[in-house]
């Protein structure tokens, strides 16, 4: 049983705090906490504690954090290769 929100978790909302939107995945990062981030990110939207929406920054989409009640970019539902639901941009291509 969980005791609550876990490292990565704590600095998603902490971060979150401060902003109404947070990129959530950096290159600077190694792959095991990319994936961490990922999964706390994901555990969080579940909860509904925060948003999530691909956005583009830096010329490539990236996964990122809006603070409940903020408005995200417009984007649609999309069906990956492992059979996931995800969102998107509208304005990128398919």
């Amino acid at each position: 049983m969980s005791r609550g929100p876990g490292r990565w978790q704590r600095a998603i909302l902490d971060n979150l705090a401060g902003a109404d939107s947070l990129v959530l995945v950096h290159r600077a990062r190694s792959h095991s906490e990319r994936v961490a981030i990922l999964r706390a990110a994901h555990a969080l939207e579940q909860r509904g504690m925060i948003q999530l929406a691909s956005e583009v920054v830096w010329g490539r989409p990236h996964l990122v954090a809006w603070a409940v009640g903020a408005t995200p970019p417009e984007s649609v539902l999309v069906v990956g290769r492992d059979g996931k639901t995800y969102r998107r941009p509208s304005s990128l291509p398919a």
